[in-house]
């Protein structure tokens, strides 16, 4: 059985530090926010909620505050929910999307927390261009060449047991940026 004790160990022991919490470990409900970076998407903040005798709710903000989302950028976040197993996207109150997993009280254990955690990175790194209006500012995500992850350990324990579950992926290419009208008129490149 697992408790908050447990939990803190396990996410030292996954090598991911504490950057907020809310509850003591011994209450019978508490959270814990962590930062994971994925593949190819960095800074996902993720909240650990424990409530005893139900299980962990883990959920990740997924874009920015008081952002108009467009539709065909929402339309996407509903079909990854059928997509993608055991992760769901979902708006809050104040219409900010979450991506989120949930995990039984009976089956946690600190694979399942890795796993799980390991999953909402996944999709969030397979999802970046077709949901980059809901992350970032008019769509444009930041530039995270050359930045090395925070959690290569985590990813390298469980990124293969957690991709055998979803279907086949492949990074987008780069698409060539073509010349707007105004520019092929004035023979700017």
């Amino acid at each position: 059985m697992s408790d908050g004790a447990s939990i803190d160990g396990w996410l030292r022991e996954l090598g991911l530090e504490v950057v907020g919490a809310s509850g003591d470990a011994h209450d019978a409900a508490f959270s814990r926010d962590v930062v994971v970076d994925g593949e190819r998407r960095y800074d996902l903040r993720i909240t650990v909620a424990w409530v005893s005798g139900v299980g962990c709710s883990l959920w990740a903000y997924y874009g920015l505050e008081e952002m108009e989302i467009p539709k065909r950028v929402y339309a996407r976040m509903l079909r990854a929910n059928f997509d993608y197993p055991f992760v769901k996207f979902a708006m809050t109150d104040d219409d900010r999307p979450m991506l989120m997993t949930e995990l039984p009280a009976a089956a946690l254990d600190r694979n399942e927390l890795g796993r799980g955690l390991v999953r909402l990175a996944v999709v969030a790194d397979r999802l970046l261009e077709e949901t980059a209006g809901a992350i970032a500012d008019r769509g444009v995500l930041p530039d995270w060449s050359g930045r090395a992850s925070r959690n290569p350990a985590l990813f390298d324990a469980y990124r293969a047991y957690v991709t055998s579950a979803m279907p086949a992926w492949e990074p987008p290419v780069p698409g060539v940026r073509r010349r707007g009208i105004i520019a092929r008129l004035l023979g700017r490149s």
